[in-house]
């Protein structure tokens, strides 16, 4: 027989071990303190430029680099029709080689090749690159990875990480087509400095698309977010049943 000292215990214990186990659920999500870094940037490839920027008797390119992706207006030199050729650009961090979405991709949850804009003679395009995988659907809501670490999350480990990025490199390979003809560009960055900002100072802002809504199909369902209290209740539900059940036969006998 099970007294009734011993079922409240026990569900005392279990109450408890749910409570907990909520608890650690909503810390595990909680934010760490956090110093966060801006990277600097000089252009190695295809001729060193401290202000990114390149020229020739084709194209006039401006970069700018942000913590994710790579921004650049390119201006068409010559006296024909100009393009970039999506599906043979691609960029590479330290070496690690992606394909590319660019600004009308950015958000895109398939795999699609950005299409081309032409540029023509004198005229600009703008546009935005960042590693395919780097843009994704994570709980409901779009997630973008950076290049390199920028928050150190109050870990000496990782400050170090961070602050070994320097020398770093970052390969963009964008291929122009003018008329029938395509030549391909490849630009390195390299990271020549790295500064902590001040804990009061708000991150840099970023040029991005606006956001989509999410694809139905990567959206969470209403039994996702409440499955595990679900879970704790039933597990409470059975607890109490076969208590109950066991002073029932205990009664009977």
């Amino acid at each position: 027989m099970v007294s009734t000292i011993d079922r409240i215990f026990v569900l005392l214990t279990l109450s408890a071990f749910l409570g907990f186990f909520g608890c650690s659920s909503v810390k595990s999500h909680s934010e760490h303190p956090c110093t966060r870094y801006v990277f600097s940037y000089t252009m190695v490839q295809p001729e060193n430029n401290d202000q990114l920027h390149f020229h020739d008797s084709n194209i006039d390119v401006q970069f700018s680099i942000d913590n994710g992706a790579i921004i650049f207006q390119l201006k068409n030199n010559t006296d024909q029709h100009l393009s970039i050729a999506w599906d043979r650009a691609g960029i590479a961090v330290n070496k690690q080689s992606f394909s590319v979405r660019n600004i009308h991709t950015f958000y895109s949850a398939g795999n699609a090749t950005p299409l081309p804009v032409i540029v023509k003679p004198e005229g600009f395009l703008k546009d935005i690159v960042i590693p395919w995988e780097h843009v994704y659907v994570d709980r409901g809501r779009w997630i973008e990875k950076e290049l390199f670490p920028t928050c150190d999350s109050g870990s000496l480990q990782t400050k170090a990480t961070i602050e070994k990025t320097t020398g770093s490199e970052v390969l963009l390979t964008l291929p122009v087509k003018i008329g029938k003809i395509v030549m391909d560009y490849s630009f390195t960055f390299k990271v020549t400095g790295i500064t902590a900002l001040p804990t009061t100072a708000f991150p840099p802002a970023q040029e991005r698309p606006p956001k989509p809504d999410i694809p139905q199909n990567e959206a969470p369902s209403f039994m996702q977010g409440y499955l595990p209290i679900f879970i704790s209740a039933g597990i409470l539900v059975v607890a109490i049943y076969l208590f109950s059940q066991k002073k029932s036969a205990a009664v009977e006998f």
